[in-house]
């Protein structure tokens, strides 16, 4: 038979359109249509099937023994009708019609019996295509189906067979019952079906297959054994060698067909059992005699249905273990695949806000320069100190922004290191609320501060534990109205300390606060405009994780303002409070000279700093690439160079660590617009004894230059 993709059948084994939709004027019987052969195909696959069902019949004959029956022709019927459609079931019928009228049948038995196999290979294919059952056995579903449908239509033969046509054959043609019985012939229909019909369909629905040299010899090797265990207690009748009884060792090479050779060689393993079991007990030197034979044959039938349900149910289960093994195998790969890409995603995006944030830096940093180069002149205009105030104060929001959001690139990364110290909270506070002190000042609005009688010490990294709080004011002023008042508490709760900042703005819905600490995620503020990036909450929530806290926020709804909850564990140590330590290095460089070498290929940044230094005394030369560089700093001998690391000849770690194999023994800044750790450890490998990140200001530099 063709390839299965071809036949009307088709891969998804959908229902035959003509059992939904008859066509006008084919007969249906039961909703079934039985509409007629049309194309060659038809014709030729009815042909065929007419010849083996012929055949089959005229087995039959040959080995009808009462009380048994043996017709493996329904098994030929129902798995033909169900792979090439029930349009060939006039063959069907009249091969039937045929196998009796040559077996010399009664009128009765060839008017009735030929139109109950017809039903029953109709009804049957009916069922397994409305079933959904895919003759390739790949589920359990498609197997216990089979079996079911095979259960129920092995009865509409006898049922028909014992009661109208036994009744006919004995009043009106004087023939004698005979010693088959309902249940025997039940039996021999079931087993007829159960052999020989899956045996059909799986090996015509998928003909090609292919076999490694490996998978080929199991083959032969597990079959091998069935027939050296099959043909002696089948064909000899030899019951046991060694004591083992031959039928305990049957079990095992269908055992391992099952488990290793899947649906398609089980049902061949069933079949070839079956026949040379039959053929044993006809012709085997061990036949029992004629009066005995009919019995032996039904208790083999019983005895090989038993047999052939418990393994096409193995197989059935083991298939489809298998199958859902490689789905999972397939899917688990998919997962990989779509992790690693999501990896390398993440590594470009953390790659890209690095150079991003490296690339608005460089910029700034003439702006921020300029603008301390213009308010450290005097100025009698009140209103253009203001606006120079104004300009600093959104640069530096601009600068706490792309911090932010590196930081968050670290965390996720894990490359966020904590430089942790012993601390008094308290400390951290007021520096936080001095820092976010502008942006309740431009909204009008108050911060009250609450801390508790005796001090709380935690063991953290305090530039961090600052940024926390600060992020948690600047979120609760943006998210308030015009001069509301934002409350900061600190307090001892057993062993930890809890940090609040209570706002009565704009409130969280229930839903969002499920999310409110997620990346790049901000609350819907109705008509006001968005601010920031919605990194701030992200990296409070990362940050306080970092520390072995937690961070929880509180709303009871939109415009009813909103409470975020700090806690971090209070540690037993106590803070120690030192003096200011005395730069030793900015007072050797302030003693011997105060000659500055600023090396930057950005002329403009270079510029804006220079003026900055030259404002506080400093004597300043530039350089503009990595030889300049080196060769300023033999002819005018500077104790400090401010370094750019990106230069385009070459990059200024290589130039830091020739400088020092040089004998530059002066203060060597790095200045750049990265700030991973790796790139401060290179630094500190190249030997420069500070790291800045652009932009910087005079803040950054009167305490290490010294001018």
């Amino acid at each position: 038979m063709p390839d299965p993709s071809k036949l009307p059948l088709r891969r998804e084994f959908a229902i035959f359109k003509g059992i939904l939709a008859p066509p006008t004027g084919a007969m249906t019987l039961f909703g079934v249509s039985l509409t007629y052969p049309k194309t060659k195909r038809e014709w030729r696959m009815g042909a065929f099937l007419f010849i083996a069902y012929l055949a089959a019949t005229r087995i039959s004959a040959a080995l009808f023994v009462a009380p048994a029956i043996v017709f493996p022709a329904a098994g030929i019927a129902l798995g033909g009708l169900f792979l090439e459609g029930i349009v060939l079931w006039p063959f069907v019928y009249l091969a039937s019609v045929t196998g009796y009228i040559l077996n010399g049948s009664t009128l009765a038995t060839i008017l009735i019996l030929p139109v109950a196999h017809t039903l029953q290979a109709v009804i049957g294919a009916w069922l397994l295509r409305r079933l959904g059952v895919d003759p390739i056995f790949r589920r359990t579903k498609d197997m216990f189906s089979s079996m079911l449908v095979f259960f129920v239509v092995a009865a509409i033969v006898p049922t028909i067979g014992m009661l109208p046509l036994l009744a006919l054959n004995t009043h009106f043609f004087g023939i004698p019952p005979t010693s088959v019985t309902w249940g025997t012939w039940y039996t021999g229909m079931l087993f007829s079906l159960l052999f020989v019909a899956p045996f059909v369909m799986r090996w015509f629905a998928k003909t090609r297959f292919t076999r490694t040299l490996p998978e080929t010899l199991e083959v032969v090797a597990a079959f091998g054994v069935l027939l050296a265990i099959v043909i002696p207690l089948f064909w000899f009748g030899i019951p046991s060698v060694l004591s083992v009884s031959l039928v305990y060792l049957l079990l095992v090479p269908l055992f391992w067909i099952a488990l290793r050779l899947r649906p398609r060689f089980i049902t061949l393993a069933l079949f070839s059992t079956a026949g040379i079991a039959l053929a044993g007990s006809f012709w085997g030197p061990a036949a029992p005699a004629v009066a005995e034979l009919g019995q032996r044959i039904f208790q083999l039938e019983v005895f090989l249905c038993i047999i052939a349900f418990i393994f096409y149910v193995l197989v059935s289960l083991e298939e489809e273990r298998r199958m859902t093994t490689n789905l999972l195998t397939t899917q688990v790969g998919n997962l990989r695949g779509i992790l690693e890409q999501l990896s390398s995603q993440n590594r470009a995006k953390t790659e890209f806000i690095a150079m991003l944030a490296h690339e608005l830096r460089n910029p700034l940093a003439p702006v921020v320069s300029a603008l301390e180069l213009l308010r450290a002149r005097p100025s009698p205009d009140q209103e253009h100190r203001e606006t120079l105030d104004l300009m600093d104060d959104r640069m530096k929001t601009v600068r706490r922004l792309l911090d932010d959001l590196l930081d968050v690139s670290r965390i996720t990364e894990q490359k966020l290191v904590l430089q942790r110290e012993v601390v008094a909270l308290s400390t951290l506070v007021r520096r936080a609320a001095m820092s976010a002190k502008h942006y309740f000042a431009e909204r009008d609005q108050r911060l009250t501060i609450r801390l508790p009688e005796s001090e709380l010490i935690i063991n953290a990294d305090p530039v961090r534990i600052e940024q926390v709080i600060t992020n948690l004011l600047t979120n609760a002023a943006k998210y308030s109205n015009l001069g509301e008042t934002v409350t900061l508490a600190v307090r001892p709760v057993g062993e930890f300390a809890e940090i609040t900042v209570t706002d009565t703005g704009v409130g969280i819905d229930a839903d969002m606060q499920k999310r409110i600490f997620e990346p790049f995620l901000q609350v819907e503020l109705g008509h006001r405009t968005r601010q920031g990036l919605g990194i701030g909450l992200a990296l409070v929530r990362n940050l306080v994780e970092l520390h072995d806290g937690t961070v929880q926020v509180a709303s009871d709804g939109k415009d009813l303002g909103s409470t975020f909850t700090v806690m971090l564990p209070i540690t037993h140590m106590h803070a120690k409070v030192t003096a200011p330590e005395v730069n030793e290095i900015a007072t050797d460089a302030a003693s011997s000279g105060n000659r500055v070498l600023v090396v930057d290929d950005n002329d403009a940044a270079a510029w804006s700093i220079g003026k900055l230094l030259e404002l506080q005394g400093c004597v300043v030369d530039y350089a503009y690439d990595g030889a300049q560089a080196l060769k300023k700093a033999r002819t005018f001998a500077p104790r400090v160079i401010l370094l750019d690391i990106g230069l385009p000849d070459r990059t200024g770690h290589d130039v830091g660590a020739e400088l020092r194999e040089s004998g530059f023994t002066g203060i060597l800044i790095a200045v750049t617009g990265y700030s991973q750790q790796e790139e401060r450890d290179r630094a500190t490998t190249a030997g420069f004894d500070h790291y800045l990140v652009k932009p910087i200001g005079l803040a950054d530099l009167k305490g290490i230059i010294g001018c």
